[in-house]
């Protein structure tokens, strides 16, 4: 079968698969380790202390999902101006929604900073990016399925193919590669030869995110926003007091002072989000 660029992998592998090249993208990230070790990850407290109904496992999944049906319905309704982007790939869009936390650590930005702080004391001139560290996980740390034509010859990482590892590439750039956004990257100088690669021959200019990349990013702030509401809301951190019902629509026009200390919200002001388990 002759594979377009988007499904082409970095490695030759000697193996034929009834699967979509997207497909088994999608299942070497599901069964790699590096996915199940998410589930020991949390936001705010250790998984097996006090209250925790989400994880980055679950809230992986959901990612996953909710980015695959997005991408089914722009293909299913904007067919054409998906194509003229370069072409849409639900699988691949799932694939790296169930990816797209792999390297982030722990307690989000906070972590993610001292981590930084660490590297750098230590020599290191990219630090530590938790989407940076996601790219490394599947490209060279996790362990699959993956062996070139000789079955005895095993490939290091997942060996995704192009359209998943751009799709997980949510800011496309090395580090210092983009003055607008200095403290982001997305993949370390460690991993620039096979950043170029994926990054080769596409549509997308330099610093532009690729079509797959747009659900995938959708889906992760719609589903911490509720999942984080929800965790907060069953933890009893917030009341509902003051949640009203217009036009069907439930809205949270105002907070009384919960047992978090933050203040409440004047009525008509914005919704109090839970800070973001990825950035």
């Amino acid at each position: 079968m002759k594979l377009s660029v988007r499904q082409e992998r970095r490695y030759r592998e000697g193996r034929e698969d009834y699967r979509r090249p997207a497909q088994i993208d999608r299942d070497r990230v599901l069964y790699s380790g590096a996915f199940a070790r998410l589930a020991e990850v949390t936001q705010v407290v250790p998984a097996r202390e006090g209250y925790a109904l989400h994880n980055r496992l679950t809230h992986s999944l959901k990612v996953a999902q909710l980015a695959r049906r997005m991408a089914e319905k722009l293909l299913a309704e904007q067919m054409d101006e998906s194509e003229a982007l370069g072409g849409l790939d639900p699988d691949a869009a799932e694939a790296a929604g169930l990816a797209h936390e792999l390297g982030h650590p722990p307690f989000g930005h906070l972590a993610e900073k001292a981590l930084n702080d660490l590297c750098r004391k230590g020599g290191l001139g990219d630090g530590f990016e938790g989407n940076a560290q996601s790219f490394r996980i599947v490209s060279s740390l996790a362990t699959g399925d993956a062996f070139g034509p000789d079955a005895a010859d095993p490939i290091d990482g997942l060996n995704l193919t192009r359209a998943t590892l751009n799709g997980i590439l949510k800011y496309p750039w090395l580090h210092g590669q983009n003055s607008g956004k200095p403290g982001k990257w997305g993949a370390y100088e460690s991993e620039r030869e096979l950043f170029e690669w994926v990054r080769r021959d596409q549509p997308y200019p330099a610093n532009v995110k690729s079509v797959e990349v747009e659900p995938m990013d959708w889906a992760d702030d719609i589903t911490y926003s509720v999942h984080d509401m929800l965790d907060f809301y069953c933890a009893g951190r917030f009341r509902s007091t003051g949640w009203r019902n217009r036009n069907r629509r439930t809205a949270a026009r105002s907070w009384r002072k919960s047992s978090t200390g933050r203040e409440a919200l004047p009525a008509g002001g914005k919704i109090w989000k839970p800070h973001s388990t990825t950035s």
